[in-house]
């Protein structure tokens, strides 16, 4: 008898995974997972592979980790928190490429050559997250970072100066979401510095 794993649920994939080590229900709760995984990390990373990499390695983990795993959690929730804990470290990672020895942080010139790369980090990271923006919260975004009132953004662009508000809130909560893994990585920075 030939076991058809799509008519079962995620928890029931799990059960099977834990405590029967079934591999065919862990193809199958990858199948289901893997390409929203792998969309969320290149929304994150910016970078296939890099994204499709970490996918793997949250898999990997998560077959390893098996018999460890609480079978009362939620399956895709537990996957995503693997892989967001993933990016942060890939994150810090990159980070970790760019950093100077003992001897060159201790001179001022360097300290400003790692601020540079910082700035630099940071800036890259905030043009890519412009880029996901709608592009008329972007217009109105990028006027009003450039000193234009909420007055002249909704005369410029032929929208009420409500409309300009909600669109500059819009801009914000995404960016906030879109470098959420920065601020997290720059306190990690700080805390190891």
């Amino acid at each position: 008898m030939i076991t058809t794993y799509r008519l079962f649920s995620d928890e029931e994939l799990t059960k099977l995974i834990c405590q029967q080590n079934d591999e065919l229900a862990f193809g199958e709760l990858y199948s289901r997972h893997v390409r929203l995984l792998v969309h969320t990390a290149i929304r994150k990373t910016g970078a296939r592979t890099a994204a499709e990499d970490l996918v793997q390695e949250v898999f990997y983990k998560f077959w390893l980790g098996r018999n460890k795993f609480d079978i009362q959690k939620n399956a895709q929730a537990y996957l995503q928190g693997m892989l967001k804990y993933n990016i942060v470290n890939y994150y810090y990672q990159e980070q970790k490429k760019h950093v100077f020895s003992i001897d060159e942080v201790e001179s001022p010139a360097d300290d400003k050559t790692r601020e540079h790369l910082d700035y630099n980090l940071l800036s890259e990271l905030y043009e890519q997250s412009l880029l996901k923006l709608p592009e008329k919260c972007r217009q109105v975004f990028v006027l009003s970072r450039k000193g234009y009132s909420l007055k002249e953004i909704a005369l410029t662009l032929a929208i009420s100066e409500k409309t300009v508000e909600g669109h500059i809130s819009k801009a914000l909560r995404i960016l906030r979401v879109e470098m959420k893994d920065y601020i997290a990585l720059a306190l990690i920075s700080v805390a190891f510095a």
